[in-house]
């Protein structure tokens, strides 16, 4: 019964994109672009709070349960860190394999260069 509901419910999702004719192709640049913008914020909420772990890690010095959270958060963001860039890079391999437009890709900041 609730793969039917799935189903049914999923085809009438994609009822209005079917009528107004939006492609495949358009649905994956708009995927692409939330990704684009939701990486970065993440990225630096990830960084934020390994950076946290670690001054909790450091404050605890005594404390076994204290340092045993700081030693969680940090494993977890660092987690989370690689996770996130691993589905950026996914996402910049699945519009270049399907030679989606690539000016939605950010590019990648390097160290010294104007």
């Amino acid at each position: 019964m609730r793969k039917i509901f799935y189903t049914a419910t999923a085809s009438i999702m994609l009822v209005p994109f079917i009528v107004q004719g939006v492609t495949i192709r358009d649905e994956l640049l708009l995927v692409v672009a939330y990704i684009n913008i939701f990486i970065p914020f993440l990225t630096v909420l990830g960084t934020l709070y390994v950076v946290w772990g670690v001054f909790q890690f450091i404050r605890s010095a005594g404390d076994e349960k204290a340092v045993t959270e700081g030693r969680n958060r940090i494993v977890f963001g660092i987690v989370g860190l690689f996770v996130m860039i691993s589905i950026w890079g996914f996402v910049n391999l699945l519009v270049n394999s399907l030679k989606l437009p690539s000016d939605t890709i950010p590019k990648i900041p390097l160290i010294g260069s104007m």
